[in-house]
């Protein structure tokens, strides 16, 4: 039996923007992008204390990164 100590999520499109979210089991997750050659970094992320919270960060990140306003219901 597997038991993980993180998921990661990896999005990226055709215009060669990558989005890598990681969220561990303690609570926190990483966050890196690359929305374009001039626009990479880190994106800060609050505690993860509900999922409510992470899928916020990932609404705010797609945002960020892809231009786009995604709800996953």
């Amino acid at each position: 039996m597997s038991d993980p100590d993180s998921i990661g999520i990896h999005v990226c499109n055709s215009h060669e923007a990558e989005l890598h979210v990681v969220l561990y089991r303690g609570g926190w997750a990483d966050v890196d992008y690359m929305a374009s050659i001039d626009d990479a970094g880190v994106i800060p992320a609050p505690a993860m204390t509900s999922a409510q919270v992470f899928g916020a960060l990932l609404d705010t990140c797609v945002a960020r990164v892809f231009g786009l306003h995604v709800t996953i219901e």
